[in-house]
């Protein structure tokens, strides 16, 4: 007997592999490819930018230990940083990271499907319309950090299944290490943390509530709090500030606001964090209808239906506390909430096998649901996605072409965290006397510049505008610099070079 059980589950772990394979190494190309486009466009969003240029900063030895360690989101920051340690220079970290997450999670989906019940056609299908969902898609070209929020979402959402099912310490703790690394993987990730406090003592057995609901909740967050403690230790320690860590994405809010005002015409000035819930709520429905199906199938069974309920309360009410603190950003990254959702219920609710072509039809349907909620909430998607239809994308493509221009330069004074599109198209931070190094900080300090090359964008340009140089120089980028020559110059940028290295460059 037990020979006949191994040989089952040798064939079963045959056949997983057989189907994997390929099923992630499709999901992972297919990234690469698009995100390909995105960089060699300049259509990568300002997250991943910075955290690439960041990464690669920290990767090559420019920034202060103490600051690689405080960095935030921590999960991307590291992951990143230690992907661009390893991997040769130019090569496009973020995308590797954001595809391969993504063909983890249609492996996930895929093998949890399977031990589910459902047939290897429609668990195939499945994985395949889940990843490539509208919504996941998007997170996949936003970067690691979108990637990595995805990724704890869905271990959070199959975690709450669990929780409500068996209420264990195995089950409790893997809700509280979900929760810190939504925390740490995504300011929204850390929106999400703090709005789902009210529905966690939802997610657990009524029983266990009834005996002691204030210490279920707090075992639910003991790994939050005691990880954030830890780095505001470390942050207070190092860069000497106890909240450095944690820094609000203001503008990116900014934005997101003023087109919802936009597209109602004003009519929303004065709610905009209702019109951020009700348009996650709305993107939950459109883009998972399969999850809503399944739980209609089972509506009167609680334990299949409270944790999807506590887990899109959580998403509505995270994009309503992101945009009333304005603290995490905007709430467009609720968007992988949608797929995260079908996928769940997909994989915990036993009826989804009994009506597997059912299933995949919803999953379509949700498909193209989810292209309209990133017209909803996300409206800025398409201001991003034009530069992929266009041979040029202005500022964005001037840096990279300009970082191109001053690959063989060495000890170039930008401000590279204002503009990280020009370190990428420099392809590595060595030699770049980035705002982390001493020789920017005293260039500031006493307003004089001895550095071997200058390269700053119009202070008229939107990137321009904010370069501390720009600011500490405002003549520099129209008049240059005595003893210093224009050595390139495109429609947004120009590169200084101080004589005696423009005659050292040419020998």
């Amino acid at each position: 007997m037990s020979a006949v059980i191994a040989s089952a589950r040798r064939r079963q772990a045959m056949e997983a592999a057989l189907v994997t394979a390929p099923l992630g190494l499709f999901v992972f190309v297919l990234i690469l490819l698009l995100a390909a486009q995105s960089v060699g466009r300049g259509a990568l969003g300002d997250d991943a930018l910075r955290l690439w240029a960041g990464a690669s900063t920290a990767a090559e030895g420019e920034v202060p230990v103490g600051r690689i360690v405080a960095a935030y989101p921590t999960l991307p920051f590291m992951a990143t940083t230690l992907l661009s340690w390893l991997s040769p220079a130019g090569t496009p970290v973020p995308a590797l990271l954001a595809a391969g997450l993504l063909a983890l999670i249609a492996v996930m989906i895929f093998l949890s499907a399977r031990r589910a019940g459902l047939p290897g056609a429609a668990a195939f299908a499945a994985a395949l319309l889940l990843a490539l969902h509208p919504g996941l898609l998007r997170a996949a070209l936003s970067g690691p950090g979108d990637m990595f929020l995805a990724l704890f979402l869905l271990l959070f959402c199959l975690a709450l299944y669990d929780l409500r099912q068996r209420s264990g310490t195995v089950e409790v703790m893997n809700v509280g290490l979900a929760l810190m690394g939504l925390a740490f993987s995504h300011p929204m990730g850390a929106a999400f943390a703090f709005a789902s406090v009210p529905f966690l003592a939802f997610a657990v057995q009524p029983l266990l509530i009834a005996r002691s609901a204030s210490n279920v909740v707090i075992a639910l967050l003991f790994p939050t709090l005691f990880t954030i403690s830890a780095f505001s230790y470390v942050a207070w320690i190092f860069p000497g500030d106890g909240w450095s860590f944690f820094t609000a994405p203001a503008q990116a809010l900014s934005q997101w606001a003023a087109a919802i005002n936009s597209s109602y015409d004003g009519l929303l000035a004065h709610s905009v964090a209702v019109a951020a819930g009700l348009h996650t709520a709305l993107a939950l429905v459109a883009g998972a209808p399969a999850a809503l199906w399944l739980l209609w199938r089972v509506r009167h069974r609680r334990p299949l239906v409270v944790p999807a309920a506590v887990f899109a309360g959580s998403a509505v009410a995270a994009s309503a506390v992101a945009v009333s603190t304005r603290l995490f950003g905007d709430p467009s990254p609720m968007l992988a909430a949608a797929p995260v959702l079908a996928a769940a219920s997909a994989i915990r609710i036993p009826v989804a096998r009994e009506y597997a072509v059912g299933l995949i039809g919803l999953l379509l349907f949700g498909w193209a649901g989810g292209l309209l909620s990133i017209a909803t909430l996300d409206p800025l998607a398409l201001a991003r996605l034009r530069p992929l239809a266009m041979s040029d994308n202005g500022e964005r493509l001037d840096a990279l072409v300009a970082g191109g221009a001053a690959r063989q330069m060495e000890g170039i004074l930008a401000d590279v965290d204002n503009a990280p599109a020009f370190l990428l198209g420099r392809g590595s931070a060595h030699g770049i006397l980035a705002p982390q190094t001493e020789p920017f900080a005293l260039t500031l300090m006493f307003r004089r510049i001895d550095a071997p090359f200058v390269a700053l964008p119009d202070p008229h340009s939107n990137s321009g505008a904010g370069d501390r140089l720009n600011i500490a120089f405002p003549l520099l980028f129209r008049d240059g610099l005595p003893d210093y020559r224009l050595v390139y110059q495109n429609s947004t940028w120009r590169i200084f070079a101080r004589m005696k290295s423009a005659a050292r460059q040419k020998q």
